[in-house]
């Protein structure tokens, strides 16, 4: 990577040892296209993980009509942990009604 000083001039600096050169003219050996392929590859990786983060959008990688699966799963995982932390709240409750009035 280099930082064009004066691009008139064709100055360039090499922001890792400091070194100011003059620029070279050098044609790419290889062609643009398989780099650009694998940008839009790369691309389409990172809108799928992006769409994972939100709940409303499909995933690239999922079956039709699994719009609302993270939705559904949030309901069903949230009604368990719900129903757990119910259980062992009222647990509590009897225990201390027990050990307070001597029994149920």
């Amino acid at each position: 990577m280099k930082i064009r000083i004066a691009p008139e001039t064709e100055l360039v600096m090499d922001p890792l040892t400091s070194v100011i050169s003059k620029e070279k003219n050098i044609a790419p050996n290889r062609s643009m296209i398989s780099l650009i392929k694998k940008l839009d590859e790369t691309e389409h990786v990172i809108d799928g993980l992006m769409d994972s983060l939100s709940s409303d959008k499909p995933l690239h990688n999922s079956w039709r009509g699994r719009e609302n699966a993270a939705i559904g799963a949030g309901v069903v995982t949230n009604f368990f942990y719900g129903l757990i932390a119910g259980l062992i709240l009222s647990g509590v409750f009897l225990l201390l009604l027990s050990v307070l009035y001597g029994g149920v």
